[in-house]
């Protein structure tokens, strides 16, 4: 343990107010002055006889630290494009700005905050000066679509009383139904009923291990679009075709019949198979 006295001289000299080394104009000796606080900047230095005059910083001008500047600093940050003032100009603080909500700076510009691609999600979140980092969705978790999202988990179809129609993967979510697997479009149970085992069926036609460009012939068959489309990962083509078919059912068309002679077409044929046997399809 230290010494009473060096204690007292210990704190003595924490809280002293700085100081600096001065010639004096006209006894030219060296002598020691007392510096200028934040706010303020030296307007005459001491002498022998009297102490350092300081006075305060005018507008737009400012000292930040104990000083002895004979003149205040100027407030020189502007804040650019896509930026936002985050600090006012003041006697002790330059003006201070900072990249907008949804951007970080990156070499003096503010870039917009990157998206995580389908399939992976936000594992930090981005601030002015850092950019968004995405992660892979780990196991019973997806992303479907570009963005700023954490990945969200799979939903657990037994929870909800119905059974798993689709397998999630790190794409989609677990698709459910209400569907008896194995009944299908029969005349017994309510219409319902048959028009989940429909949406069941194309989920599961949809979300199959299809190679892209089998994929891309079956959607244009059914879409009776031309051959020539705009480029899609496989995730975007199976949630644009699934949305297609989904609304088709729902205007009354034989959406069934169609999406099976388009299996059949394409040559799909285990697939084809797959469906008539799972839903009891004849």
């Amino acid at each position: 343990m230290l010494p009473p006295l060096l204690l007292l001289l210990a704190e003595l000299s924490c809280g002293a107010e700085p100081t600096y080394q001065w010639k004096d104009a006209v006894t030219r000796e060296r002598i020691t002055c007392q510096q200028c606080p934040p706010g303020t900047f030296v307007a005459q230095h001491c002498s022998r006889d009297k102490p350092t005059k300081c006075e305060p910083c005018p507008d737009l001008h400012y000292t930040q630290y104990w000083n002895y500047l004979e003149r205040c600093r100027y407030c020189n940050v502007i804040c650019g494009e896509k930026q936002v003032e985050v600090q006012q100009c003041n006697a002790t603080h330059n003006r201070a700005c900072q990249c907008q909500q949804g951007y970080y700076s990156n070499m003096e510009l503010c870039i917009r905050h990157s998206e995580c691609p389908p399939g992976s999600g936000v594992a930090k979140p981005g601030t002015p000066f850092e950019d968004t980092q995405c992660h892979d969705c780990p196991y019973g978790f997806f992303s479907s679509n570009s963005g700023t999202n954490p990945c969200q988990p799979h939903q657990d179809c037994e929870k909800q009383g119905k059974v798993t129609n689709v397998q999630g993967n790190k794409y989609h979510d677990t698709l459910c139904t209400s569907c008896r697997l194995g009944r299908g479009n029969s005349t017994e149970g309510s219409a319902a009923e048959d028009d989940d085992c429909e949406q069941a069926m194309i989920d599961f036609v949809v979300y199959q291990n299809i190679p892209v460009r089998k994929l891309k012939r079956l959607q244009q068959i059914l879409e009776r679009s031309p051959k020539k489309q705009t480029a899609w990962t496989k995730a975007a083509i199976q949630e644009k075709f699934r949305a297609f078919l989904t609304h088709k059912k729902e205007e009354d068309s034989e959406v069934t019949k169609e999406l099976l002679d388009a299996l059949r077409v394409v040559k799909l044929h285990s697939i084809e198979e797959k469906v008539r046997k799972r839903f009891q399809l004849p």
